[in-house]
């Protein structure tokens, strides 16, 4: 896993259930305010980037209980990313989904479902946008 700049909090790593980001090649998080929660487990495809602040939340409670017990029902699920994903600042990704490779995630939006490959999605939840017409490289 070389060439990899994460510059985000984390929390969890003294809880039994946390787990360690899986990160594929050149995964960058620039700027600040970033932060994952490292209660279910991340995956993060070779080349994707986030922008500033971006948060990746795989845990939270389950809501059916009241007071206590609300607070002790720790659930988690998995956030899995793609190769190419850009991801832009401010952006909440929260867990249980999948964003495909080479999608777009747009500035302050809060991703609760499932995002195909190639695809821009932005908004408050986050809405197809529009698919990306892809440009050809000779990276792989």
């Amino acid at each position: 896993m070389p060439n990899q700049n994460v510059n985000v909090q984390t929390y969890g790593h003294g809880l039994k259930t946390s787990k360690k980001p899986i990160l594929g090649e050149r995964v960058l998080a620039v700027g600040d305010k970033g932060f994952w929660d490292l209660q279910g487990q991340i995956t993060i495809g070779d080349h994707s980037f986030f922008a500033h602040g971006v948060k990746l939340l795989t845990g939270g409670h389950d809501y059916t209980f009241t007071g206590r017990a609300r607070q002790d029902a720790c659930v988690a699920q998995p956030i899995t990313i793609g190769k190419g994903v850009w991801i832009a600042s401010y952006a909440i990704i929260l867990g249980g989904v999948t964003i495909g490779d080479n999608a777009v995630v747009g500035c302050g939006s809060i991703v609760t479902k499932d995002i195909p490959a190639g695809e821009l999605w932005a908004g408050n939840p986050a809405k197809f946008i529009k698919k990306i017409k892809l440009k050809e490289t000779d990276e792989k």
